[in-house]
């Protein structure tokens, strides 16, 4: 029993649960590293679930180990994975056996041999019967690689569209909605304008997807970077979004401090923005909405997920430290008490069944992690195949694209005459990042 959610497990692991929770492991005698990069406002939250953790299973010491830097974490996983296997006993400590982080590094993890997946030591029907079915779809695919299992989701999070309540009273549900406000307030002479929203290829991605657009498909492993669906979601962007921006500066922190000024009704970005938005704006004159469909067009943004990872240094010293590493990683992901905490104080996602329906149920006490939860649900996992970063070159080519743009209106052209001059690079741009990538992937 996991937090209300009964599991059923190999005997085996079963024994080890009990032991270490009747006392017949020595209190603290199996201990665990958890690594993270998280503050220390963010990580309190977490320490109470640690807490909690080992006052239930008290034979387990979960010690926190704080990266200021995930290259760091990788660079130790990596040196220890290195070894042979009767080695890692002496570095025990000197690297996580759990960490936390966005599902996207798995596919790269696991092929190195970096972390271990849930079936070898739980079984598979334990995974398929009882675990797939309290998590939400989306946020379980994002951890299932080559039909293995590797880790737990937590929490999710996704850009969407934030509205200044001050500025707009009703949020828009369809996009000609919000281009007609973003319309109202475009005046560059005042410096005020339509949206604020960074430039890139993962922000761009709402606008691939609505039109049936891709980057990289993990089913089929197909590259979509210059398929017709992402061509007309790019020509649409440029139509439509990027004239009632201050496109001289796409970057996060020119966009962000419009919207915080009040330069601008609205921002598409994600829960990152949050501590800005509070102190100058104030969270409860902001409501968080899906990004509006296009004529019936549901734009889905890549959604991150955030990971409880087993590395491959839990599996020194002994099978109880794998178990350990196992269990709390259960805990973490299936605790519907250390999952009301994270909402509560870190404004998480929640991806359990249970939770999401609290957060639903309660949406009026919940409004920041409603409206996101909203637009989690309605997004694309990141692609975890290590293929995909290749495919991020696509930044240079729709950068060049967003640079024909910009030429044009400092030559003295209108904004119909640039989006006309910039069209016709979206097709030679794209292809051309099509073909960049294939050559890097040796095809």
């Amino acid at each position: 029993m996991i937090g209300g959610l009964e599991i059923a497990v190999p005997k085996e692991f079963k024994a080890f649960v009990d032991a270490v929770k009747n006392g017949s492991i020595p209190a603290k005698s199996v201990k665990i590293y958890f690594g993270h990069a998280m503050t220390p406002d963010e990580f309190a939250a977490f320490q109470k679930i640690i807490n909690m953790f080992m006052e239930e299973f008290p034979g387990i010491e979960v010690i926190p180990l704080s990266y200021a830097s995930m290259d760091q974490l990788k660079t130790q996983i990596s040196a220890i994975a290195a070894l042979p296997p009767e080695q890692r006993v002496s570095f025990i400590g000197n690297a996580p056996d759990v960490f936390t982080w966005a599902h996207d590094w798995i596919g790269s993890f696991a092929d190195k041999g970096w972390i271990i997946d849930l079936e070898t030591y739980l079984g598979t029907e334990t995974i398929t019967k009882y675990i797939v079915p309290a998590i939400q779809p989306l946020a379980m695919s994002a951890v299932t690689y080559k039909l293995k299992t590797y880790g737990l989701p937590y929490a999710g999070e996704a850009i969407a569209l934030i509205v200044n309540k001050q500025l707009v009273p009703n949020p828009p549900t369809r996009f000609n909605e919000m281009k007609s406000i973003m319309q109202q307030f475009y005046n560059p002479s005042k410096g005020t304008y339509g949206l604020s929203y960074q430039f890139d290829p993962y922000h761009l991605y709402p606008f691939v997807t609505a039109f049936g657009g891709y980057y990289f498909d993990e089913v089929t492993g197909s590259i979509g970077v210059n398929s017709t669906g992402t061509k007309e979601g790019v020509k649409f962007y440029i139509s439509n979004i990027l004239p009632y921006l201050d496109y001289s500066d796409l970057g996060y922190t020119a966009q962000v401090n419009l919207f915080l000024t009040g330069k601008t009704p609205f921002i598409i970005t994600g829960p990152w923005a949050l501590p800005s938005i509070k102190s100058s704006i104030g969270l409860e004159n902001i409501q968080i909405v899906p990004i509006p469909e296009i004529d019936g067009k549901i734009p889905r943004p890549f959604s991150g997920f955030r990971n409880m990872y087993i590395a491959v240094t839990a599996t020194a010293g002994g099978i109880a430290r794998t178990y350990a590493s196992i269990l709390f990683t259960l805990y973490v992901a299936l605790n519907d008490n250390a999952l009301k905490i994270l909402v509560e104080e870190n404004g998480y996602v929640p991806v359990k069944q249970t939770i999401i329906q609290y957060v639903v149920e309660n949406k009026s006490k919940y409004p920041v992690v409603y409206g996101f939860l909203q637009q989690v649900l309605r997004s694309t996992p990141m692609p975890k195949d290590p293929k995909m970063d290749k495919v991020w070159g696509i930044g240079t080519n729709l950068n060049a694209i967003i640079g024909e743009f910009t030429k044009a209106i400092s030559e003295g052209k209108s904004i119909d005459e640039a989006i006309q001059a910039t069209q016709p690079v979206v097709d030679r741009e794209l292809d051309a990042a099509y073909a960049t990538i294939m050559e890097s992937l040796g095809k």
